[in-house]
């Protein structure tokens, strides 16, 4: 899967940029704002599910550095 390019907003520095363009740029922004907040989300929930397990195999008697491998174990691509 090949990733999108990101779509630029270009604006012109010899003319002061129109209302239509400070408008374009203010959506993307925002955009780029909800999409990076949706991001951080995902990150602080995907952290507690997997220091959960850690702590879920530290509790069942493993030792810290052996729930870390069986964590990292599940995280890792199959093949490997």
């Amino acid at each position: 899967m090949s990733p999108k390019p990101p779509k630029l907003h270009v604006v012109r520095s010899d003319s002061p940029p129109s209302e239509g363009e400070l408008t374009q740029l203010r959506d993307a922004i925002d955009r780029m704002r909800r999409n990076r907040h949706l991001l951080d989300a995902f990150n602080r929930e995907q952290a507690r599910f997997v220091r959960d397990e850690y702590l879920a195999y530290v509790e069942v008697g493993f030792t810290r550095d052996q729930a870390l491998k069986l964590v990292a174990a599940k995280l890792s691509p199959c093949g490997r």
